[in-house]
């Protein structure tokens, strides 16, 4: 069977700006790629809306980009097994399995907007648990945890604790950060690692980070799908195309279809040395004029992160971007962030750093020349010379006494 796999497209984001429709665009052709592949089931792996309760209008619009499924073939089966019963599904067109993600999470008891497409037959959402898809003589089995609070993932999938079926292919669906792809290692932002994932699955589909990546673990294909839409730009984001994995249960291989109309992006870090203003809108200016020549049908999104140094006397402040802003707003959407560093900052810096070494140089002499005289007086062997020299440093005489006086 092939599977068509994608995540977060993000529905509702930036309701009231120009992006608008990108999201229910890029969720379209994302369908339509997949209809196109001629996939017998498509897996979506959270994160469908940008809120947890999203408006009418957004809700009617998702409706609308699903109901194109439909158009869509498949001659699977579907039986959904939860807490060891099972109940077959039905559907028209091309099925679309989903959990939820950490955007559509509301607790247990609450229905979402899921519920409501789930209930309209538009996806088929499920989550701690499996669906078993057959066709012919092949059976997959996708199995769905949405996603939980990072502080409980790990013991939320240790409890879960799916099972691959034997002579079956074994799919499991995940929503959730990893410590690996994570720039801090802080359990709020994640508690699981790439170790504490289940063996002998054929492929482990992770959705919540937006870029995309293929790693393997073993003898399973660890697949994050990325977003098709980029809701912030981030350097990693900005190095790969947004579109749709597709995976063969066959071969076991994963292909990849870029969305044919979506927005290019850049990511710059730009770093300066003693720089004016003026030379910093210089800069900026080359570099966009440099994107723009790149052929796009939508605007492009252009982050720049400019860091280093300025003048003497200048700050951040002081570096005006809005005439920048205005010159460009019709070509490009961009974004800057400017942490810039004073001089008088950097030469504090450096005079610190002198300092410690000065410091750790008469430290280092003192510790030498101490040593050297207790050999000589054949004490090196009777006391510990480290601890001498710490309570000599920190001007306890007395503890130093009772060092080298006791027996």
């Amino acid at each position: 069977m092939k599977i068509g796999i994608f995540s977060d497209p993000h529905l509702g984001f930036a309701e009231k700006g120009e992006r608008a429709e990108e999201a229910f665009d890029n969720l379209s052709q994302a369908i339509d790629l997949c209809i196109n592949e001629k996939v017998d089931f498509v897996v979506l792996a959270g994160d469908i809306f940008d809120e947890p309760a999203p408006n009418h209008n957004i809700l009617f619009n998702a409706m609308q980009c699903f109901a194109k499924s439909k158009k869509g073939e498949s001659k699977v089966s579907l039986t959904l097994e939860k807490n060891n019963s099972q109940k077959k599904l039905s559907y028209s067109g091309l099925p679309i399995l989903t959990i939820h993600g950490n955007h559509e999470y509301r607790g247990k008891e609450t229905k979402t907007a899921l519920d409501v497409l789930n209930f309209s037959e538009l996806l088929i959402y499920f989550h701690a648990s499996k669906i078993i898809v057959e066709k012919d003589n092949e059976k997959i089995c996708v199995h769905g945890l949405g996603a939980v609070p990072e502080k409980k993932a790990q013991e939320v999938l240790k409890y879960w604790n799916p099972l691959p079926e034997k002579e079956a292919v074994n799919i499991l669906v995940l929503h959730q950060s990893f410590k690996e792809f994570m720039a801090v290692d802080d359990e709020m932002v994640a508690t699981l690692s790439l170790e504490d994932l289940p063996k002998d699955f054929e492929l482990i589909i992770d959705g919540h980070l937006h870029w995309s990546n293929i790693q393997k673990l073993g003898n399973t294909n660890f697949l994050l799908t990325g977003s098709t839409i980029a809701t912030s730009i981030k350097k990693l984001e900005s190095e790969k195309p947004k579109g749709v994995h597709f995976f063969d249960s066959s071969s076991k291989q994963i292909s990849f279809k870029e969305l044919p109309n979506q927005r290019k992006m850049f990511y710059h870090k730009i770093s300066f040395k003693d720089a004016n203003v003026e030379e910093v809108i210089d800069e900026c200016k080359k570099i966009i004029s440099s994107d723009l020549n790149s052929n796009t049908t939508l605007k492009p999104l252009i982050r720049l992160n400019l860091k280093g140094f300025l003048k003497k006397g200048l700050s951040s402040g002081d570096v005006d971007l809005k005439d920048f802003f205005n010159e460009f707003e019709k070509k490009a959407i961009l974004s800057v962030s400017k942490n810039f560093s004073s001089t008088s900052f950097r030469k504090k810096i450096s005079e610190l750093r002198e300092v410690q070494k000065e410091r750790l140089s008469v430290v280092s002499l003192g510790f030498d020349l101490l040593e050297k005289n207790l050999s000589e007086a054949k004490f090196e062997e009777s006391f510990s010379i480290k601890k001498l020299f710490d309570f000599l440093a920190e001007k306890d005489i007395d503890s130093a006494l009772e060092l080298v006086t006791k027996d």
